[in-house]
C-alpha cells in the first residue's frame, strides 16, 4: 500500500469527524510519515506503511477517544464541543509519537515456553494472532516496539495473560491439551485459532476477522465488523457481530448467532441441535444433516423464505415457514433478507 492509499482509507474510516477535524488528523500523518520517510531511507514507501497500524485500527482509537471526552462533559468552562474537537483531532492518547517509532524501528521478537497452562488471555490493539496445539505451550511476538511499549507477559500459576501492546503486529501461540480457555480482546488484529480438543474460546474484536477450529469446547464471539468461520465438532457456538459475515460449520451443540447486516450460514445441523440465527438486513443459509427433521421456524418480513418442501406445511403469514420435528428446534429469521433451510 502506497502513502497516499494509506492516507485516502484513513480518510474514509474518519468518516465520523467532520471535514476540518479530518484534514487535521491526515496532515498531521503524513507530516509523520514524511519525516519517518526522512529518518529511514533504507525503507520503501510501501516497507514504511507496512509498519503502521491499519487505518480501522487508528479510527477506532479516534472513535474511543471522542466518546470519552463526550462522556465527560466538556472543558472545565461547559463546552463540551471544543474538547470533543481536541479529542479527535488532537490524538490526545499520545500516540502518534509511540505509532512512528514503531514504523523507524527493526523488528524484535520474544519467546518462551511453559508447563501447566491451563488459561491463556490475550489483549491487542492490532496484532495478528495465530494458534496451533501441541505437547508444550510456548509463545513468540513479533514486532517494533521501543523499551515503553514492549508486550508485557505474566503468570500466575496456570493462568498467562499477554498484552501485546500498541507495537505488536504478530503472535504466534502453541496450546497444550491441558488449555481450558482462551480469551482474545482485540482491536483490528486477525485471529486464525486452532484449539486443542476440549478448550474453550472467548474473543472480542472491533474490526479484525476470525477463523478458529476445535472440538468439543465452547465457542463465544463478539465483533462489531469482523468476518467470523468456525468449524470443528464445537459443543456450543455465541456469535453476535453487527455487520461481519458468519460461517459457522459442524457445530454438536446449541447455536445462537445475532447480525444486524452480515450474511449467515450455518451448516451440519442435527435433529437435536436448538439453532437459532437472525440478521437485519442479511442472508441466512441453514443446511441440515441428512435426514434431520427439528422443528423449523423460518421467517423474513421482505425476504424470501424457502425449506425443505416435502415435510413443511407451507402456511405463509409475513413470509413464515413452520414445521412440526425434533427434538432440536432451528429459528431462522431475517427482516430483509432471504432464509434458506435445505
Amino acid at each position: 500500500m502506497t502513502k497516499r492509499h494509506y492516507l485516502d482509507e484513513l480518510n474514509e474510516q474518519l468518516y465520523f469527524l467532520s471535514g476540518t477535524d479530518r484534514e487535521d488528523v491526515i496532515r498531521e500523518f503524513e507530516s509523520h510519515m514524511d519525516d519517518t520517510q526522512a529518518v529511514r531511507k533504507d525503507l520503501s514507501e510501501d516497507e514504511l506503511v507496512d509498519r503502521l497500524p491499519p487505518p480501522a485500527s487508528i479510527a477506532a482509537r479516534y472513535h474511543a477517544e471522542a466518546k470519552e471526552s463526550e462522556s465527560d462533559g466538556g472543558d472545565r468552562h461547559g463546552n463540551g464541543e471544543q474538547t470533543k474537537r481536541r479529542g479527535w483531532a488532537g490524538f490526545t492518547l499520545n500516540d502518534l509519537g509511540s505509532m512512528f517509532r514503531f514504523a523507524r524501528s527493526e523488528e524484535k521478537e520474544l519467546s518462551g515456553t511453559a508447563e501447566d497452562v491451563e488459561r491463556v488471555e490475550i489483549e491487542s490493539i492490532s496484532c495478528d494472532l495465530k494458534t496451533e496445539p501441541g505437547n508444550t505451550f510456548s509463545y513468540r511476538i513479533r514486532g517494533r516496539w521501543s523499551d515503553d511499549t514492549v508486550p508485557a507477559i505474566t503468570r500466575n500459576g496456570g493462568r498467562w495473560r499477554i498484552d501485546c501492546g500498541l507495537d505488536a503486529d504478530r503472535l504466534e501461540l502453541v496450546l497444550p491439551a491441558s488449555l481450558v480457555e482462551l480469551i482474545v480482546k482485540t482491536v483490528s488484529g486477525d485471529i486464525d485459532a486452532v484449539l486443542p480438543d476440549e478448550s474453550n474460546l472467548t474473543a472480542k474484536l472491533v474490526s479484525g476477522d476470525l477463523s478458529c477450529k476445535g472440538a468439543g469446547g465452547v465457542f463465544a464471539v463478539i465483533t462489531a465488523s469482523g468476518d467470523v468461520s468456525v468449524d470443528g465438532r464445537s459443543t456450543d457456538v455465541d456469535v453476535r457481530t453487527a455487520s461481519g459475515d458468519v460461517r459457522i460449520s459442524g457445530s454438536s451443540g446449541d447455536v445462537n448467532v445475532a447480525s444486524q447486516s452480515g450474511d449467515l450460514s450455518i451448516q451440519g445441523v442435527s435433529a437435536d441441535q436448538d439453532v437459532k440465527i437472525q440478521t437485519m438486513s442479511g442472508d441466512v443459509r441453514v443446511k441440515l444433516k441428512a435426514g434431520a427433521a427439528p422443528e423449523i421456524l423460518a421467517e423474513s418480513i421482505s425476504g424470501d423464505v424457502s425449506s425443505p418442501g416435502e415435510r413443511v406445511g407451507r402456511r405463509p403469514v409475513s413470509n413464515t415457514i413452520r414445521a412440526t420435528g425434533g427434538p432440536g428446534r432451528v429459528h431462522a429469521k431475517s427482516v430483509s433478507g432471504d432464509v434458506t433451510l435445505e
